[in-house]
C-alpha cells in the first residue's frame, strides 16, 4: 500500500508500442460517496507536476490517478515526421481508456471524474463523446476551447493565425514547438492538426475517428464544471464557456476563482481549486445519486 506522499506507478502500454506512467495516489481514508479522479495534463506539462493536486484531493478521501499525454513527461512516444498517430482521437479512444482500465485494476470498479487542465480538458470532453459508463463527470480547470472567437483581440488573432501556420509547420518537422503556447518541449503534429481545426471553427471531427464525435458530444448528459482562474489570458471565461458549450445536453457549471493562481501553478497550490471541485462533486455528482435513491425507496 502506497502513501499519499508515495504514489504508485503503473506502466501503460499504448497501441503504438510506447509507454507512459500512470501515477496513482491512494487516499488513507476513502470517502466511498465520492468518485475517483483521473487528471489529464495540460499541454507540455508532465504528470508529476500535478502531485500536489493529487495529494490535496487524497487528503479529502479521494483516490487520484495522473496520466501523461503522449510525447510529454515520461512518455516514451517519439515525436517526429514518422511518428505514430497521436491526435485527439488516439487520446480519447485509446489513452484515457487505458488509464481508466489501470485505475479499475488498482482501485476497483468505481465512478471516475475526469479532471482536465487546458488541452487535457479538451481531450476529456472528446472522451465524453464515447459515453464511457465509468465516467461520472468532467472538471475543466484553467481550460478552454481554443476557438479563436472566444479570446479577445490580439490573442484571438494569434490563435486564428496559428490555426493556419502551425499545421504547416508540423507537417514539415513532425512537431510544433511548445513556445507558441508559452510552454517547453515539442507537441506532436497530429495533435496540433486537430487543435487547429478546433481553433478555427469551434467544432471538429478528429482525424481517424471511429465515431461521429460532435454527435456524441451533443448527447452527453454527465455534469461538467469549468473553473476559470483570475487573470489567466490563456483560458478566459469566454473560452471556458465555449468549451462547456460543446456539451449542450449536460448540466454545466462555470465558476470564477478570484485568486490569480496562474494558468499552470494552480496545480502546485491547489487548495482553492480542490475546495471548488469537492463542493461541486458533492452537489452535482454525489447528491443527485442520493436523491434518486431516496425516490426509489419512497
Amino acid at each position: 500500500m502506497t502513501t499519499i506522499e508515495d504514489p504508485a506507478r503503473v506502466e501503460l502500454h499504448h497501441p503504438d508500442g510506447s509507454t507512459s506512467p500512470l501515477l496513482i495516489v491512494e487516499t488513507d481514508q476513502r470517502d466511498e460517496r465520492r468518485p475517483s479522479v483521473l487528471v489529464l495534463p495540460g499541454i507540455a506539462v508532465g504528470a508529476r507536476y500535478y502531485l500536489p493536486l493529487a495529494r490535496a484531493l487524497a487528503a479529502e478521501g479521494v483516490d487520484v490517478a495522473i496520466t501523461e499525454l503522449r510525447g510529454q513527461g515520461e512518455s516514451t512516444y517519439r515525436i517526429g515526421r514518422r511518428s505514430a498517430p497521436a491526435g485527439y482521437h488516439e487520446s480519447a479512444a485509446e489513452d484515457v481508456p487505458l488509464a481508466l482500465d489501470a485505475m479499475e485494476q488498482r482501485l476497483g470498479r468505481r465512478p471516475v471524474i475526469l479532471l482536465g487542465h487546458s488541452m487535457g480538458a479538451q481531450i476529456g470532453v472528446y472522451h465524453l463523446a464515447r459515453h464511457d459508463p465509468r465516467v461520472a463527470g468532467l472538471v475543466a480547470v484553467a481550460a478552454q476551447s481554443p476557438f479563436h472567437r472566444g479570446f479577445p483581440g490580439p490573442v484571438g488573432r494569434k490563435l486564428r493565425a496559428g490555426s493556419v501556420i502551425l499545421p504547416a509547420l508540423g507537417w514539415l518537422s513532425g512537431h510544433v514547438p511548445g513556445q507558441f503556447f508559452g510552454a517547453k518541449g515539442r507537441i506532436p503534429a497530429d495533435r496540433i492538426r486537430d487543435w487547429a481545426r478546433l481553433a478555427a471553427a469551434g467544432v471538429m471531427q478528429p482525424a481517424r475517428a471511429d465515431l461521429d464525435y460532435p454527435a456524441g458530444l451533443s448527447r452527453v448528459t454527465v455534469p461538467a464544471l469549468a473553473v476559470v482562474i483570475a487573470d489567466d489570458p490563456l483560458a478566459p471565461a469566454s473560452a471556458a464557456r465555449n468549451l462547456l458549450a460543446m456539451l449542450p445536453s449536460a448540466r454545466t457549471t462555470l465558476e470564477l476563482e478570484p485568486e490569480a493562481l496562474g494558468h499552470n501553478s494552480w496545480a502546485r497550490r491547489p487548495a482553492e481549486v480542490v475546495a471548488r471541485v469537492l463542493a461541486w462533486t458533492d452537489r452535482e455528482v454525489v447528491r443527485p445519486e442520493r436523491d434518486d435513491d431516496e425516490v426509489v425507496d419512497a
